[in-house]
């Protein structure tokens, strides 16, 4: 029991300081985009022999911006697209900013082709991110013997393909709305709907064992 109180607790602890962490990425990008802005009064003054290199590094600063933005989507949803989606504009703001022979720009198109074929081939839409913002989180959409594989959890396979299904299985079991807060057992597994539509479309739940000490 205590150490689930201490789990319980450094997965708040690690969530809220992602947030923080986050909110201080949130203001840095804000206060660059004022910077960003005075950059076009710089370049109106340049005279063109050292306009390019200004606008290059205008290129530059915008870019990084951009990478700060995706670093936040990543940090909030955990999510394979988001941590790619990162990888492929830092691959990109190398090529356009610091690439000045051949070889940089065939490195950094082998990267980008690299990237987008993990995209295409390896990041299936109807199991991805089955693990979502904090650990215990799923997608609704995660198949549940993808999840059993993963976790050991011991869901029922026979009742649904994916754990959303189940969850409007168990409700209809259990007479109850699905909504956010819901919780629902099967067996020695306890799960919570953390995320859903108003017209009850689940987005997001939580999966864990159930308290021994408490039973």
């Amino acid at each position: 029991m205590k150490h689930n109180f201490l789990e319980k607790n450094f997965e708040k602890l690690t969530y809220v300081l992602e947030m923080i962490i986050t909110g201080l990425i949130a203001i840095g990008v804000i206060v660059g985009l004022v910077d960003l802005v005075k950059y076009f009064g710089v370049i109106f003054i340049t005279d063109p022999a050292g306009s390019y290199e200004l606008f290059q590094d205008f290129l530059a600063y915008a870019l990084i911006l951009i990478v700060g933005v995706e670093l936040m989507l990543m940090i909030l949803y955990h999510s394979t697209e988001a941590i790619l989606e990162l990888v492929l504009f830092v691959i990109a703001r190398k090529m356009l900013i610091y690439s000045h022979t051949m070889l940089d720009l065939v490195l950094g198109t082998l990267a980008i082709a690299i990237v987008f074929a993990i995209l295409r081939f390896l990041v299936h839409k109807d199991n991805e991110d089955i693990v979502k913002r904090g650990k215990g989180v799923y997608s609704a959409s995660a198949k549940i013997e993808e999840i059993t594989k993963k976790t050991g959890f011991n869901l029922p396979t026979d009742r649904a393909q994916t754990v959303g299904g189940l969850v409007c299985i168990l409700a209809e079991d259990a007479c109850k709305p699905v909504e956010e807060g819901s919780e629902f057992e099967s067996g020695d597994i306890k799960i919570k709907v953390v995320k859903a539509t108003e017209e009850g479309l689940i987005e997001e739940v939580k999966i864990t064992r159930k308290d021994k000490s408490k039973a």
